[in-house]
């Protein structure tokens, strides 16, 4: 408290200059402020890195392309449920984290396992992986051979399924996707 009384009168004697002479006579006596970035009107910056807007960006053209290949062949486009992709995408990262490549998590999770995990509830639910590494263009690859894979094609052609959730995670330049289909 002592070492606070002196800034304490100080202060008191500038609001007496402050009410007895006006705020020209005070601005003399008051020491300069330190800079302050006050808030702006503008929204923050999204908090998404580039990495991460750029795998939204994959998953996103993953879906489109998935649904075009359903509307030449008849079917209804799928509906993003974003539930479903988080559950991809954790999938996805786990893969790239513990390094494998399977139907079967590293926790011996099956694909059930993870979608009533990640509170989703289903009929029926299906699922497409891809890895690729060097590969320049890896939505058209994902989708070539998805569609060149018996039951890969039949996952994305299956007319039951209303839903998708796609997920990507990218470590250097091996992208490991997932792709989930549902049926409520």
């Amino acid at each position: 408290m002592q070492n606070k009384l002196p800034q304490i009168i100080w202060l008191a004697s500038a609001a007496i200059a402050l009410l007895a002479t006006g705020c020209e006579e005070v601005v003399k006596y008051v020491p300069p402020l330190p800079s302050i970035e006050l808030p702006s009107s503008q929204p923050p910056p999204p908090s998404v890195s580039p990495e991460s807007a750029k795998s939204a960006d994959i998953e996103a053209a993953v879906r489109q392309g998935i649904n075009q290949v359903r509307q030449k062949n008849g079917l209804q486009p799928l509906k993003n449920n974003e539930k479903l992709t988080q559950v991809a995408r954790n999938y996805s990262r786990q893969m790239a984290q513990k390094k494998f490549f399977s139907h079967t998590g590293s926790d011996g999770s099956t694909l059930p396992d993870r979608v009533r995990a990640g509170r989703v509830t289903y009929w029926m639910v299906g699922e497409n992986l891809f890895m690729c590494t060097n590969v320049p263009k890896p939505v058209p690859a994902a989708i070539k051979g998805w569609m060149n894979s018996p039951g890969h094609r039949a996952n994305i052609l299956r007319p039951v399924f209303r839903e998708t959730g796609v997920g990507v995670w990218r470590v250097g330049n091996t992208y490991y996707m997932t792709q989930l289909f549902l049926r409520r």
